[in-house]
């Protein structure tokens, strides 16, 4: 597990008090937390901001070894389909474009993605069902990471792909 890198898909109305706590556990487990969000800089106000590490237009899937979803982003203001032309034309009331593609990705790499609070209408969006190997879901941060790391015990869900002959 040392050395793994966990990519935390967060906004700025996600719950950033799961997000800070996420992050920390992470890093104390040994493993790298990485924010992704619309924007660099901070997340938040006040003494407490999350730091963000990647954006949404900057961040792929290779560069993970699991993804937590703190949430469902909307599509952000600089979610432009001539600039993101892989990730497809931003919905108003849809999940951010990029965070699919980056999502979608994972997913058929094989990793694990986890989330909490309404981060299945991201896996829906992107055609991932909550009940395949790899994906967890839960009320919070914590339970989500603690069967995330089990999965990536084995470093992929390979049971996701089946073998047919």
């Amino acid at each position: 597990m040392d050395g793994r890198v966990i990519g935390i898909v967060a906004h700025p109305a996600a719950d950033l008090r799961s997000v800070r706590t996420v992050r920390d556990a992470v890093f104390k487990a040994g493993m790298v937390p990485l924010v992704i969000a619309p924007t660099g800089g901070l997340l938040g106000r006040g003494k407490n901001p999350v730091t963000v590490q990647r954006t949404f237009a900057a961040a792929r899937s290779v560069e993970f070894d699991a993804l937590l979803l703190a949430g469902t982003p909307e599509a952000a203001a600089d979610a432009h389909g001539a600039r993101d032309a892989k990730a497809g034309a931003a919905e108003p009331g849809k999940p951010d474009p990029r965070v699919l593609l980056l999502v979608s990705e994972a997913y058929r790499h094989g990793k694990a993605i986890g989330g909490w609070g309404d981060a299945s209408l991201t896996l829906e969006a992107a055609g991932i069902g909550a009940d395949e190997p790899g994906i967890v879901l839960g009320g919070t941060a914590g339970a989500v990471l603690k069967q995330i790391a089990k999965s990536l015990a084995g470093h992929r869900a390979w049971d996701r792909f089946p073998t047919t002959l």
